[in-house]
């Protein structure tokens, strides 16, 4: 197998410009949140960086802190929609998160369904997370489902 290697020191062209995301987090959805928390702390010794609460969504999340990004450890706290989202499962690799640091009119989204955290459902606008709109999709062609983070436009 032969392996590419990307030094740091030479980052491509789009990421030099400023352009390119950063990997926010990568998140993990769970059935009990306080378990896999516990678990991740004792097994890889790692802290917390943030937690996060959406009781609107019914969402409460754990981020854990790692030397390149972060690990959200998230639920949902409505058993029918997480029960259909786990399945028989206790946790899964959800989702990607890539901070933008453009705005979201910039991204080429067309085909893409937007949608919120841990739910199919299609959702007319960004979520606002402090200074920050969010969506998840799934871009045709990379079969991925990615949270992507930009700045609210009032935001420098």
């Amino acid at each position: 197998m032969t392996m590419i290697n990307r030094s740091p020191s030479s980052p491509s062209e789009d990421a030099r410009e400023g352009s390119a995301p950063r990997l926010d987090h990568v998140g993990i959805l769970v059935r009990d949140l306080e378990l896999a928390t516990t678990r991740w702390q004792s097994r890889f010794n790692v802290s917390i960086a943030h937690t996060f609460e959406a009781p609107s969504l019914a969402i409460r999340a754990t981020f854990l802190a790692i030397a390149s990004a972060n690990i959200e450890l998230y639920t949902i706290d409505d058993p029918k929609v997480l029960d259909l989202a786990l399945g028989r499962a206790s946790a899964k690799l959800d989702h990607i998160a890539l901070r933008f640091d453009g705005n979201a009119r910039e991204l080429d989204l067309a085909g893409c369904t937007i949608r919120g955290p841990g739910r199919p459902d299609p959702i007319g606008a960004p979520f606002l997370i402090a200074d920050s709109e969010h969506v998840w999709t799934e871009p045709p062609g990379i079969d991925v489902l990615l949270q992507l983070i930009t700045p609210t436009e009032s935001t420098p």
